[in-house]
């Protein structure tokens, strides 16, 4: 009776001695949402050329209503830097076949779809509703389709964050950025290329952000990454030409109203 009694007790003690020493396992990423925008990083060759690795940045409003020249650090997307490392190396932030782009889309019936722009280079033209719908699809198969971001393991660093296997499927990250003869995400993207490399270290690379809608291009600031793989965003400065304008404009507003007769 003693033995038998003993059986629950071991058998508790059994179960939590092996829970206790499994590994957890990651949680699925939650579906990615309209005006999501989402960072990509791809190795041409050697460490980590077999995989994609795919952040979700969060909203783009979060970057459109910063103030201008403010900048933030997206420091609650758990540690990329780690998950960089594991993936292509410690030296990842130097590697010049590392190579780094941000993407998003609205997916609707009047699609918006974002892409980025190594800095130095000049940005983005305007698409019409056909290109845009064309490239949104592009967009949305690597997210949500078979084998896309939608519905991966999140990794051991980031619940943002998934690594996916490259692949010849439209799914695959890779081949929609790094296939020859083609623009990014499709032809009538015009996208050339939207990625920067870390052959000159992150200090010498920087993505802008464009926003192309049906009302045209927008361009909010642009993205950085540190060495330790913190990715901060820094808002645009308008042109001074343009605040002149807007300056302009306010003082013959309120000239106009002085010169107003009154009855």
């Amino acid at each position: 009776m003693k033995f038998s009694s003993n059986i629950p007790y071991l058998g508790s003690a059994v179960l939590a001695a092996v829970l206790a020493t499994a590994p957890a396992r990651a949680a699925v990423v939650a579906t990615p949402q309209n005006n999501d925008i989402f960072l990509g990083f791809r190795a041409s060759g050697n460490l980590g050329a077999s995989t994609s690795y795919l952040v979700n940045l969060g909203q783009y409003s979060q970057f459109r209503d910063l103030t201008p020249g403010a900048s933030i650090s997206l420091n609650s997307l758990g540690d990329i830097g780690a998950d960089l490392v594991a993936t292509f190396g410690a030296n990842w932030s130097n590697r010049n076949d590392l190579f780094w782009g941000i993407f998003g889309v609205s997916n609707t019936a009047n699609p918006t779809v974002y892409a980025s722009r190594e800095s130095s280079a000049p940005g983005w033209s305007a698409l019409d509703q056909i290109s845009r719908g064309t490239t949104s699809s592009n967009i949305v198969s690597v997210l949500q389709g078979t084998n896309g971001y939608q519905g991966r393991q999140a990794t051991a660093n980031s619940a943002f964050a998934v690594l996916q296997p490259n692949s010849d499927g439209a799914s695959s990250y890779n081949k929609q950025v790094s296939t020859g003869g083609t623009n990014d995400f499709g032809s009538l993207s015009t996208w050339s290329s939207i990625e920067g490399d870390f052959g000159g270290g992150t200090a010498g690379t920087s993505l802008d952000l464009y926003r192309i809608s049906s009302t045209g291009v927008t361009n909010p600031g642009a993205f950085s990454i540190s060495n330790s793989g913190v990715v901060s965003f820094t808002a645009a400065i308008p042109e001074p030409s343009s605040a002149l304008l807007g300056v302009a404009g306010s003082l013959l507003i309120v000239a106009g109203r002085r010169r107003r007769p009154t009855h």
